[in-house]
């Protein structure tokens, strides 16, 4: 990565319906994706079943501009 990219983009996802494996290893392959393809970036994962996450908008994550 060269230092004048400009990090600007975002990526929120939810995946629903999920066993307690699936999720499980879900999570694990996106942590470890984002550790090899964007290092440099920051990243939260909430998880727990369906009740008590209910479905909303994800608010940015805080912190300093980047």
């Amino acid at each position: 990565m060269s230092n004048d990219e400009k990090r600007d983009r975002v990526i929120n996802v939810r995946v629903d319906c999920l066993t307690q494996d699936e999720q499980m290893r879900l999570s694990s392959e996106i942590k470890k994706a984002k550790n090899t393809i964007a290092p440099d970036s920051r990243g939260t994962i909430v998880e727990g079943d369906m009740k008590s996450l209910p479905s909303q908008v994800p608010l940015p994550i805080e912190g300093e501009e980047r």
